[in-house]
């Protein structure tokens, strides 16, 4: 999988000015309407490009696992360079979907690096009023978290059709975003097994709105128009192939910046192969991933709870931005309080 840190460069030059600030205007929360089996849905490549042809149609395939029609858009298959066509293609396939009436919700092809730079191309004012289902993780946490803090409208972290999903995460989907009952507790993990051991960093319990998704680009988002607010919510990270010190980095800029000190709680789930480098480690000497989350988050006064089944992993579990969730570390639960559609 594609290193993002190896591709991202400096996002926040993209939007021009060096203080951009934060959108603050607070949008009405906007559920999409419930996805129904036999819907069509469109798959758009916002990022990175199919490295082979046949990428393409497995993501089409996985996603017809959730007994969905999936029609391709019109770019999926563009390249340039490292990006699945140019930032005005990606977008353009994203706007059509939304506008188009027959398409009832967007799912994505895979991650890598892209996003970032096609949120000023987006119809905010389309996509607000044909509001749908979009889900996707990695990389698409800074479409999601765009989407959101721009249009009030739920997104959702979950699989993108690269992904390979199981039971796990079929089921986790079908719960989310094609039902409309509460959703209830999420991201348990299937077994208790060392890699998938729930550890309560901090205890305490809190209730909020859930925003997060990849670590890498919460960060990246950080003085942009699109920059997450945490104010009393439930914030929730992860990533992948990161170093430690790597990960201590992003989590200390994201505490200057007051994004944990706002926030009611801290959901963390896995982060796959976030190790020292086996050949030319960065330092001779260094801290566990687990020692990185106790020194950061230990010291908070809210509550944090580690290894909650999301992230780079096939039992991904699909989490709704902007419902209210109640996070019991102490219990070591994650429970959405309401239903994600309508």
């Amino acid at each position: 999988m594609t290193n993002r840190r190896e591709v991202l460069g400096s996002i926040l030059g993209l939007f021009g000015s060096a203080n951009a600030q934060a959108n603050d205007k607070t949008n009405k929360i906007i559920k999409p309407p419930v996805l129904k089996k036999g819907d069509k849905v469109g798959m758009v490549a916002p990022a990175s490009n199919a490295y082979e042809p046949e990428e393409i149609a497995i993501a089409k395939e996985n996603m017809e696992q959730y007994g969905l029609e999936v029609e391709l858009g019109k770019y999926i298959n563009a390249q340039n360079g490292y990006l699945a066509g140019t930032d005005a293609e990606r977008a353009e396939d994203i706007n059509t979907m939304f506008r188009r009436k027959d398409i009832k919700g967007l799912v994505t092809f895979s991650g890598g690096y892209g996003c970032s730079r096609i949120l000023p191309f987006l119809d905010y004012a389309a996509i607000r009023k044909n509001p749908k289902v979009i889900i996707g993780h990695s990389d698409i946490t800074a479409l999601i978290l765009g989407i959101h803090s721009q249009t009030g409208l739920i997104t959702f972290h979950g699989s993108s059709g690269l992904t390979g999903v199981e039971q796990y995460a079929i089921a986790s989907f079908k719960n989310t975003v094609m039902s409309t009952k509460n959703i209830g507790q999420v991201a348990k993990p299937p077994n208790n097994n060392r890699n998938n051991r729930l550890i309560t960093i901090r205890s305490g319990k809190a209730t909020g709105q859930l925003i997060g998704g990849n670590l890498t680009l919460v960060t990246n988002l950080l003085g942009t128009p699109y920059e997450p607010d945490t104010r009393g919510k439930i914030l929730f990270l992860e990533d992948i192939g990161e170093e430690p010190y790597r990960i201590d980095r992003m989590l200390t800029q994201l505490w200057l910046a007051g994004k944990f000190d706002q926030a009611a709680g801290i959901a963390l789930g896995h982060f796959v192969d976030c190790v020292p480098k086996e050949y030319q480690a960065s330092f001779y000497q260094t801290l566990s991933l687990e020692n990185i989350l106790r020194d950061r988050f230990g010291s908070l006064k809210i509550p944090a709870l580690y290894n909650l089944m999301f992230g780079h992993v096939t039992d991904n579990a699909v989490l709704p931005i902007g419902v209210i969730a109640t996070l019991d570390a102490t219990a070591k639960t994650l429970t959405i309080n309401e239903g994600a559609v309508i």
